[in-house]
Parts: structure tokens; sequence; C-alpha cells
């Protein structure tokens, strides 16, 4: 039965509408974020909040709140309020998620983006002449004895940070979150646990991870080295990392890395894919190299946050159950509702207000629909309530007079043992847009073109989804900043 499951979806035969459990609130609503932090920081003063790889510097909750307070009582000097907005550009540092803090503190939203005005700058690291650096701001200050955060001057849904969308698809946005929204974001870890990612500030997945480091009390590993799998193992040897948020090619390069061993990654209890989804191949060598960690991934975008996770390794492509308090439905180009096994627009209700792009009331009209997101996903659910996103609509490729999903093909490439990564794009001629694949071998193997052409007509059948335009191989693909696949061309 559905409720036996970790996250449990079910369906309502008369709506045509999914929906995952109930979701729990543990704090009032009109209690800040910044509120919820202090009061963690507050209580266990010894715990080890942060550790920094960098320098090997390391922080206590103690010593966190003090410099989150400070820089805080600088913000509020400073006169911000909930109204400005505090820039941050940054790589990862000993003081970043500090700051970060004590915007949530003062309830000044931040964003990793500025416009073109003449603000007050300060240096997170190094020196600057004339210019403000953080040591300025973390000196003794007679007021944080007896400091509180603010309380929200507008309710819950007052804004708390400015975020860019993921830039997958089409150019990115700044996304408006509320303080419910990140109030609401779950911690699936205890104090007890070491977590790590690689993911930058500017992005959802790192300012999620930070909430659940506060939230928990778990301590947080702190690097600004690119990413790349053997310095990954590397710090999940040193700090016996417990769990580790991953993007999808990151995935593709760790379980496929030699190092990557049991004797190497046995501290591992959550390894979570965020960003995309993972072959069910690559899935279950995961699984094999670390039996006893839970494995997961997750759909979920800036806008909507974890939409649904998919911890069954025997589902060869779903992206799971509908995490709590987020609804689904599939609609077809008529705006009908459709039941189970029929592919749609998947549109999604968060059970919180959506506050949209900053500036850009065009697109957040567009994207909000009657109060659903849609972001133009295409997907539908099984028999068994499991989500199956095929592709997004505007990648939606035509050929010979017929439509083909990109990421059908990829995950059939995907399938075959040479290949570490693939990207099929629709490459134009007299007949439209012919799938061509890139790939990306494993190091030390080799796999011919013809090869990679005869397995997809195998497994998909119809001429229009084979290889027409061929495949090419790359040694790497372009990524942006945080590490995803850039718009394919």
């Amino acid at each position: 039965m559905a409720t036996k499951v970790l996250f449990p979806t079910f369906y309502n035969e008369e709506n045509k509408i999914w929906s995952g459990a109930e979701r729990i609130k543990l704090y009032n609503d009109n209690c800040s974020v910044g509120q919820i932090i202090f009061n963690n920081l507050k209580n266990w003063p010894d715990n080890i909040i942060q550790i920094t790889h960098m320098d090997d510097t390391v922080v206590t909750n103690a010593e966190f709140l003090t410099w989150s307070t400070r820089i805080a009582l600088f913000l509020k000097t400073e006169g911000l309020t909930h109204m400005d907005v505090v820039g941050i550009i940054a790589n990862s540092s000993t003081y970043l998620v500090p700051l970060t803090v004590a915007c949530f503190f003062n309830t000044t939203p931040f964003h990793a983006i500025t416009k073109e005005w003449s603000p007050k700058i300060v240096s997170l690291t190094g020196h600057v002449d004339g210019v403000l650096s953080i040591d300025d701001l973390l000196k003794p200050n007679p007021a944080e004895k007896n400091y509180r955060p603010l309380k929200l001057a507008v309710g819950p849904d007052q804004t708390a940070a400015l975020l860019c969308s993921s830039g997958t698809s089409s150019l990115p946005k700044a996304v408006t979150l509320s303080n419910s929204f990140l109030a609401a974001t779950s911690a699936l870890s205890t104090s007890t646990d070491i977590l790590y990612t690689s993911a930058t500030l500017d992005w959802l997945t790192c300012l999620s991870t930070i909430i659940m480091s506060l939230f928990s009390g778990m301590t947080r590993i702190v690097s600004n080295e690119p990413f790349n799998a053997s310095h990954l193992i590397e710090i999940i040897k040193k700090y016996k990392i417990t769990f580790i948020v991953l993007a999808p090619w990151q995935a593709y390069e760790l379980f496929n890395n030699p190092q990557a061993t049991l004797t190497n990654l046995q501290t591992l209890k959550i390894s979570f894919i965020t960003g995309g989804w993972i072959s069910w191949a690559l899935l279950q060598k995961a699984r094999k190299i670390l039996p006893s960690c839970a494995i997961m991934f997750g759909y979920g975008t800036t806008e909507t946050g974890l939409v649904t996770i998919n911890m069954d390794h025997q589902l060869k492509a779903s992206v799971g159950k509908i995490a709590p308090g987020i609804r689904v439905k599939i609609l077809d180009d008529q705006g009908k509702h459709l039941p189970h096994n029929e592919v749609g627009e998947i549109l999604i209700d968060i059970g919180l207000e959506w506050k949209g792009y900053v500036d850009n009331p065009k697109d957040t009209a567009s994207t909000l629909q009657n109060g659903w997101i849609n972001l133009g996903d295409l997907g539908y659910f099984d028999n068994d309530n499991n989500l199956y996103v095929v592709d997004r609509k505007k990648d939606l490729l035509k050929y010979k007079s017929s439509h083909y999903w990109p990421n059908e093909l990829e995950q059939i490439i995907a399938e075959l043992p040479e290949v570490q990564q693939v990207c099929v794009v629709g490459v134009r001629d007299e007949r439209g847009d012919a799938a061509g694949a890139l790939v990306i071998t494993k190091e030390g193997t080799t796999i011919s073109e013809q090869k990679i052409i005869d397995h997809v007509a195998q497994r998909v059948g119809a001429d229009y989804k084979h290889l027409n335009a061929g495949v090419q191989f790359f040694s790497e693909f372009p990524m942006n900043a945080n590490g995803k696949l850039k718009e394919k061309q």
C-alpha cells in the first residue's frame, strides 16, 4: 500500500490530482528563518557547525552566532530593512554563510546578482584598499549581548532570498523565495551528520543544504575548489562525510571513479542527486558500491523546491513519489486533466504562495497558472503513482512529421557500459530536427559510433527516433556556473 513508503503519493480519481503527504509545520507561520536559526545556534553552543577545508577552520555554533549577530548589527546600522537587498558575489569561504544568516536575522533579502547601482562594498576574503573587510564587521559590539533577530514585517510570505533559476533550458531568471518557502525545508538529517556539496550560494541546492544544516545542527564542510571526483573522495575520507548532495553529472563522475569503493565511501549514509536524474544503470552501480547508503534523486526547481523523491532502485526512469505538501496534475494541450499513463504538461502546486520572478511580470504570469506552476515539463504518472518526466515541452523535437523527446534517447544511450555522459540534440535538415548524440565515454573504454546508433535503433524501433544525425565524441561538455549542462544548441 502507498502508506507504507517513506513518501506516499495519493491520487484523487475525481479531480485527477496527485498529492504528497501533509506537510507538517514545525514552526509558527510568523516565525522567521532567522529566528529559527538563532534559537538552534544558541541552544547548542559547543556543536561544530562548519569546517573550512581550505585552512581547516573549525567553527562552533557559538562562534557562528557571534559572527552572524555582529554582521546583522552592521546591516541594521546601515539602515537596511526587508525592503532592501544585499548583493552577495562570492566563492565559498568561512564567512559566507554567517553573512547569509545575518541577512536572515535582519530580514533583509540577499541576491547573488546585483543591479547597476553604487552599493557599499564589503570584502569577505582578502583586503582591498578603501573597502570594508569582513574583519571590520566582526569586531565586538556592545549590542550583541541582548540581540534578537527582527520579526517579519509583512508576514510569512515576506521575501527572504532571491536566487537564480537553473538556466538549463532557458535564460536564468531571478526567483523570489519567501520566508515560508525556506522555513518548510526538510532536513533529511540529524545533528550527527556531516554534509558536503560543491553547489554555490546562487543556487537553491546550496541554500537548501545550508538551511538543512542550520535547522538540524549538522556539520557542513566548505570548499572552494572546483568539483572533481577525486577531490570529493578525499573530502569524504578526511571528514567522514555522511551526507552528499550532487548534480547528475557529478554523480556520474563519482560512481565511475576507480577510487569510488566501499572502503573509501563507507561513511556515506545519504547521497542525494538533484537538478536532474540519473540513469538506472548508474543507480544500480552506485547501489553496489554503497549497499547501506540511501541513494536518492529528486525532481525539483528553484521555483518549486523539491517536487518528488525517488528511493526505489527498481524503477528505471521514474523521478519518484511526491514530496509532502506538493500537488501535481497532468494536462493536455487543451487544458484537460489526464489520468495515469498519459503524457502531458506537469503543473505543480507547492502549497505556498509563489511570489514569481523579480521585475518580470510577463514570465511570472505565464508560469503561474491559476495558482499552479507550469515550467514546461512533460510527464506522466504510472499506475503506482510514480512520476516520470519525459522532457521539457520546449525541447520537444520533430523529425519526419513526428515528435520525439531527446531525454528518452539519452536514457537509452546511457545504458551502454562505455558511456559516461550523453546529450541528444536536434540537427536541422530537410526532414526536421534529426537526433544527434554527443557522447563522453568512460576512461579506458572505447565504443564505435555505429554501435551506439544500432543500440538506439534496436530499442526504439521508429526510424524518426533513430540517431539520424549520427554520434560525436567529446572529452567534456560545456557546463554553466553550477555544473549543469548549458542549453542545447
